[in-house]
C-alpha cells in the first residue's frame, strides 16, 4: 500500500528528511526535477509531439523543481523556453540556486509581469506546469489565475508538477481556475487531491517521483490514510480436499416485493468468492420467484406479513441460520416494513452474540439507523456497507461536508466504534475502528447503478465466510468489484455496462488473484 498524504503531512516528511537526517533540500530538488524530466520526455516521445516545452516556474519551491526540469530537458535536447512569474532573481534559497544554473546554462527565460508579456508567443507542444504547489491555499488569483487559463487553451499536453496549479492538495474539491493536466508527477508520496474528485479528474495520469525521503517514513504509521495496490490482493487458497461444507457457508436475509434483484445480486456477488453453499432467506410468498433467479443456491421460505415482507415469524428459523452459516449478509432488498425492521434488529442481535461474520447493507443501515442504541450491535467482525446518503443518515454528517472532506467525517464518526465502514463512492473508502483509511482506486462511471453495491456486499461477506477478517474481506471486495468493472468497460460502454456484466467479468479477473 501507498500512504497518501495531507500538506501539512508532506512537509513534516520533507523538514525531517532535511532538519532531522541532514539531507540538503537541493538534493531532494534536483531528485524531484530529473523525475519529472524523465517522466515528461517519456511523455513526449510516447505521444510524438513535436516543438518546444514551454515551463511556467512560480515563485516557490514549484518554480525550483522547474528550473531543475528544464536544465535537464535542454541537457537531453529539447527545446526549451523558460516562463518565470517575476524575476526570478528575487527567489530565495533552493529556487535560486536552480534558476542561477539555469541562467549559466544561457537558457532563454522570458519573465512575466502581466499575461500580456506572452499573447505573442508561438504555441507549445508540451507545458510542464511549476507554478503553484501543495502550499497554496484558496482559489488562484490575479496573475495566476490568468496564466492558468492561458496555457489550458494552448492546445498543448500538460505535465503538472506535484499537483495542477490551482489545485488544493488537500481535497478534491476545485477552488477556482485550475490546470488541466495530462500527466502529474507528485512527489515521494500521493495527495488527497490526487485521489478524490473531482480534483481528480485534473491530475490525469499520476507519476510518483522517489526524491530520497525514505522509506521508514513514507511508510509511517501516524500516517492514517492508504492507496490499495493490486498487490496488495489475494484470495484465500482453495485447498486440494476442500468440500462445500468447509470452503465457506454464507447465509443471505433480504427480498420484499419489487426487490428481488438485490438479494439475487448479492447472493451472486457472493458465489464469485469460492463458497461452498450459500442459504437465502426470503419472504415464502417470494420464493417462487427467487428458485427461477437462483439455481445455484438454497432458497429458504420464511415467514411474511400480508404485503409479503419478513415478518418477526421468521426469527426462529433464521436463528438456525446464523447458527448454521460462517457468514451473514443482511438487508439486501428487505425493505423498510416495521416489522422487517424489527426482525433485522433482532437478527443483527443474535450474529453479534454468535461472534458471526456479519455485512449490514441497504435496509439494514436504515435499521440501524433509526435509534442510535442499536449501533452499539456491530462490533468487529461487523462490516457496515453504506453510500453517502445512508452514511449522512447513520452519522448526521452535513452533505456538503461529506462533499468536500468525506474521510474528516469518516474518521470523527468511527470514533469509539469496533466495525469497519466500508463507505461506498467515487472512491470508495474502507475504515477500521483504529483510524485507518484505506482508499480503493477501482472502478468507474458504470458502478454507479442500482445493483453494484448488492454485488459488493456478497463480495465482501463470502469473503469473510472464505475466512477473511472484516477489514481484509471490504478492502479485497471494493478492490474487485472495480477491478471487474474496470475490464467490463472495455468490452461494453460505461453507459450500457450493468452489474451483470460485472459479475461476468469477475469470473474471469478474479483467476489473477488466486
Amino acid at each position: 500500500m501507498i500512504k497518501i498524504v495531507s500538506n501539512q503531512e508532506m512537509q513534516h516528511l520533507d523538514a525531517h528528511t532535511i532538519q532531522k537526517l541532514g539531507v540538503p533540500g537541493i538534493v531532494l530538488m534536483e531528485n524531484a526535477g530529473r523525475q519529472c524530466a524523465n517522466v515528461a520526455g517519456r511523455v513526449y516521445r510516447e505521444y510524438n509531439l513535436r516543438g518546444p516545452v514551454h515551463i511556467y516556474c512560480g515563485k516557490g519551491n514549484n518554480g525550483g523543481d522547474g528550473y531543475v526540469i528544464a536544465r535537464h530537458l535542454y541537457d537531453a535536447g529539447f527545446e526549451v523556453m523558460i516562463f518565470s512569474v517575476g524575476d526570478p532573481h528575487k527567489l530565495k534559497g533552493d529556487a535560486l540556486l536552480n534558476y542561477r544554473i539555469c541562467e549559466s546554462f544561457s537558457l532563454p527565460v522570458r519573465i512575466i509581469n502581466e499575461v500580456q508579456d506572452i499573447q505573442n508567443i508561438d504555441p507549445p507542444s508540451m507545458i510542464i506546469d511549476a507554478l503553484l504547489g501543495t502550499g497554496t491555499q484558496g482559489a488562484a488569483r490575479g496573475l495566476f489565475a490568468e496564466l492558468i487559463e492561458f496555457m489550458n487553451h494552448q492546445g498543448a499536453l500538460i505535465v503538472s508538477v506535484d499537483i495542477p496549479s490551482g489545485l488544493n492538495g488537500d481535497g478534491g474539491y476545485i477552488p477556482g481556475p485550475a490546470i488541466v493536466a495530462e500527466t502529474t508527477v507528485t512527489m515521494a508520496l500521493p495527495k488527497r487531491v490526487h485521489v478524490f474528485y473531482p480534483a481528480r479528474d485534473y491530475c490525469g495520469e499520476l507519476f510518483i517521483a522517489d526524491i530520497g525521503i525514505p522509506k521508514f517514513l513514507r511508510k509511517a504509521d501516524h500516517l492514517k490514510m492508504n492507496m490499495i495496490e493490486k498487490s496488495d490482493i489475494y484470495l484465500p487458497p482453495m485447498e486440494s480436499d476442500v468440500h462445500k461444507y468447509t470452503a465457506g457457508k454464507v447465509f443471505i436475509l433480504g427480498g420484499s416485493p419489487g426487490m428481488t434483484g438485490a438479494v439475487t445480486l448479492s447472493t451472486e456477488g457472493a458465489m464469485r468468492t469460492g463458497c461452498g453453499l450459500i442459504r437465502v432467506g426470503v419472504p415464502a410468498g417470494l420464493n417462487p420467484i427467487l428458485e427461477t433467479k437462483l439455481t445455484e443456491a438454497l432458497t429458504v421460505p420464511l415467514a411474511h406479513t400480508e404485503d409479503q415482507h419478513l415478518a418477526m415469524e421468521a426469527l426462529v428459523d433464521v436463528r438456525e441460520m446464523v447458527d448454521w452459516c460462517d457468514a451473514a449478509i443482511i438487508g439486501p432488498g428487505a425493505g423498510r416494513h416495521e416489522e422487517t425492521q424489527n426482525l433485522i434488529i433482532e437478527v443483527l442481535s443474535s450474529l453479534a452474540e454468535s461472534n458471526k461474520p456479519v455485512v449490514a447493507d441497504a435496509d439494514a443501515l436504515f435499521a440501524l439507523a433509526q435509534n442510535e442504541k442499536y449501533l452499539e450491535i456491530p462490533g468487529e467482525k461487523f462490516v457496515l456497507t453504506p453510500h453517502h446518503g445512508e452514511f449522512i443518515r447513520l452519522s448526521g454528517a452535513l452533505k456538503e461536508q461529506m462533499t468536500r472532506a468525506p474521510w474528516e467525517e469518516l474518521g470523527k464518526y468511527m470514533k469509539n466504534k469496533k466495525f469497519v465502514m466500508n463507505l461506498k463512492g467515487a472512491p470508495s473508502m474502507v475504515i477500521n475502528p483504529g483510524g485507518d483509511i484505506f482508499v480503493n482506486p477501482t472502478g468507474n462511471p458504470a458502478l454507479a447503478r442500482g445493483g453494484s453495491g448488492d454485488v459488493l456486499a456478497g463480495l465482501i461477506g463470502g469473503l469473510m465466510a472464505r475466512g477473511m477478517n472484516a477489514q481484509e474481506a471490504a478492502i479485497t471486495g471494493n478492490f474487485l468489484n472495480g477491478y471487474a468493472a474496470d475490464e467490463a468497460i472495455k468490452k461494453t460502454a460505461k453507459t450500457t455496462c450493468q452489474p451483470s456484466d460485472v459479475l461476468n467479468e469477475l469470473k474471469t479477473c478474479m483467476r489473477e488473484f488466486e
